[in-house]
């Protein structure tokens, strides 16, 4: 499959963006590397975000003026939502042009064209062989496409509900829930319901103000305790940015947090489940949990959407803890391929 990027480099078509945040820089980066940029005639936001303003040099206008202006163009999305509003002004707006949306990671570096692929494809066939069921390998290879080719068909046609990946966890009476990642307690609110045998909950969130969200939503839940920590592979302090909102992650310098392991967090205890979502530090999490992992067997939701590396990374490092785990793939109805995780049983 030629990539979207090479595509790029070839089509005469004038080029836009659509959104003006950290993905559309990374886009805007790449396209200046490959020499595509000034194929980009415009940049638009969704209403209400236009307003009178310059992104990366460009006036930031709306998508009627730029389709009145340049009329048959390609449209490049720089952002992902789960709202159905936006994922509905999407698809419009790809009814009407050729529209793709470039995999760029949310952190790392590594963005997945061919030349990562041919790069990592041994490992990328490895990862692929420990899918558990055919829609486990069907995600695995559309996701793989989706990268390729920002095609976002190939995410459509294997996407779940909540109740299709629900039903792969079985949870026995008394069971403790780690969440990692627990953000302002969504998810805890929301697996609290779903599993019902969940007696105690341990929900870690680094961000100072998420985490009083966290206290404050969590309070009425029984068992639950909640802890201001980064989840990483070791035990002290660490850096985070000093981003807001599920943006926050572990990096060299920055704000000064304690991290710790979920090893430590259990002091030689078992879990029944756990919930990584930790913002591009799954494998250093992982890491900091082989003992638990490998002890108790817990169920593990891991998110894999954050670095370009998680596809094959993820399913290989928890096959090396504990080779008896079954790996399945289940992604949820998102623009890009986020809300996508391992589910290993």
């Amino acid at each position: 499959m030629k990539d979207l990027w090479n595509y790029l480099k070839e089509t005469e078509k004038p080029i836009v963006l659509y959104g003006t945040g950290n993905g559309a820089d990374k886009i805007i980066d790449r396209m200046i590397l490959d020499g595509t940029w000034s194929k980009v005639k415009g940049i638009f936001a969704s209403s209400g975000f236009v307003r009178d303003r310059y992104f990366r040099g460009i006036k930031v206008e709306t998508y009627e003026t730029l389709k009145s202006r340049l009329g048959n163009m390609i449209v490049l999305l720089c952002f992902g939502s789960s709202l159905p509003g936006v994922i509905d002004n999407v698809e419009r707006i790809a009814s009407e042009n050729e529209l793709y949306a470039p995999q760029v990671p949310v952190y790392g570096t590594g963005i997945f064209d061919s030349g990562y692929y041919n790069e990592h494809k041994e490992e990328l066939e490895r990862s692929r062989s420990l899918m558990a069921d055919e829609l486990s390998a069907v995600s695995f290879d559309n996701t793989i496409s989706y990268f390729l080719s920002g095609d976002m068909s190939y995410l459509r046609k294997c996407e779940v509900d909540k109740a299709d990946e629900y039903r792969l966890t079985s949870l026995m009476e008394n069971a403790v829930y780690l969440d990692l990642g627990a953000f302002t307690g969504d998810t805890a609110l929301e697996y609290s319901k779903v599993f019902p045998s969940i007696s105690r909950i341990i929900a870690v969130e680094p961000d100072a103000r998420n985490y009083r969200r966290l206290c404050d939503n969590t309070k009425e839940i029984e068992g639950i305790t909640c802890i201001n920590a980064l989840i990483s592979d070791t035990c002290g302090i660490t850096h985070i940015n000093q981003g807001k909102g599920r943006g926050v992650h572990e990096q060299d310098k920055g704000l000064d947090i304690e991290c710790t392991t979920v090893d430590a967090i259990l002091a030689g205890s078992g879990t029944d489940l756990i919930k990584f979502d930790v913002e591009g530090n799954e494998i250093k999490a992982l890491t900091g949990a082989v003992h638990t992992v490998r002890e108790y067997k817990p169920v593990l939701h891991i998110a894999c959407y954050h670095r370009s590396s998680d596809l094959f990374e993820i399913p290989l490092f928890v096959n090396s803890i504990r080779d008896d785990y079954k790996i399945y793939m289940r992604h949820r109805k998102h623009l890009l391929n986020w809300d996508t995780q391992f589910i290993c049983i």
